[in-house]
């Protein structure tokens, strides 16, 4: 596989050093069947499904432990067991694998549903949430969306949480000093609206919470990227038109951004890269690429030796 993008060149080349376990459980989809063999090709292990039914009998003694299956019968537990994804789960949690990643064919629900079940939430986050990776075909430029694929309309609390999760993922996956722009319809203060107000509130939780990451908000997103622009709205910008991470409003907004700049910005967009659980998991877009899988896998990959 040609890899012309100096951002995927870098990901790659780190988290091959993890030597990590990656498993994709959809394993019948030919762009997955065909991304294992890419990934294999570049030197990753990748855990077939028959090194995962060996230890079923062991796997059925963990769920009998959890508490979502307190009520179950054996042959739910079983039925349950029977799904790749949510056998691949519990390998993930008892540490016979690394990473996972799914989402080919399983809509994000179906992802989130068996993670947080199986693999939980870390006790430092609140909430799960979501960033999409947007990479310029043109080998410069590298920016951070939020929340794309998660929460719906997340309140001020979660927006603040959102921005500082994906600051330090854009930070870990790119090195560079995340920049946050809390994008709104609104440039400080230039429109009075209870959907203004909520991003405004973000602005000051994460002001107090973690004053020495730079943003800036509530900001509409020309401001976010154009220097002029920005010096014209807001005057002395603390960002001055130089945003990596955009946090938007609701999924709304910031679903329709990323495509938008996928399809017509002609940019490569990778996720959904899920945050906020205790171990690596990744969803995909269900119109992913073969290329998408294998960047995915090794964000996934590279994650294991840094929980984020």
């Amino acid at each position: 596989m040609k890899i012309q993008n100096k951002f995927l060149e870098n990901i790659l080349e780190r988290s091959l050093k993890t030597s990590s376990k990656i498993f994709l459980p959809e394993f019948d989809d030919l762009r997955v069947k065909e991304a294992v063999n890419i990934l294999i090709s570049l030197g990753f292990e990748v855990i077939n499904i028959n090194d995962i039914l060996r230890n079923k009998d062991r796997y059925y003694d963990l769920i009998s432990s959890k508490n979502f299956t307190k009520n179950w019968t054996r042959k739910m537990k079983e039925d349950f067991l029977f799904s790749p994804m949510n056998l691949g789960m519990v390998a993930l949690e008892n540490n016979d694998i690394n990473c996972l990643v799914a989402g080919a064919n399983h809509p994000t629900s179906e992802v989130l549903r068996s993670a947080i079940r199986i693999i939980g939430v870390k006790k430092e986050s609140r909430w799960i949430s979501s960033i999409f990776l947007m990479l310029s075909q043109q080998n410069k430029i590298a920016y951070t969306f939020a929340d794309c694929g998660v929460i719906p309309d997340p309140n001020s609390d979660q927006l603040s949480s959102i921005a500082y999760e994906s600051s330090k993922f854009h930070e870990f996956l790119i090195g560079d000093k995340p920049k946050i722009a809390f994008l709104s319809f609104s440039t400080k203060g230039s429109a009075e609206h209870y959907k203004v107000k909520k991003v405004q509130r973000a602005v000051e939780i994460f002001r107090k919470n973690y004053p020495d990451i730079i943003h800036e908000g509530e900001i509409q997103f020309d401001v976010a990227v154009n220097k002029k622009i920005s010096d014209s709205k807001v005057g002395n910008s603390l960002l001055k038109g130089d945003a990596n991470v955009f946090i938007f409003p609701d999924l709304d907004s910031a679903n329709i951004a990323y495509k938008v700049t996928q399809y017509l910005g002609n940019y490569i967009a990778l996720g959904p890269l899920l945050q906020g659980l205790n171990k690596p998991v990744h969803d995909l877009s269900r119109g992913c690429s073969v290329q998408d899988i294998v960047y995915v896998s090794a964000i996934a990959a590279l994650q294991t030796k840094k929980t984020l």
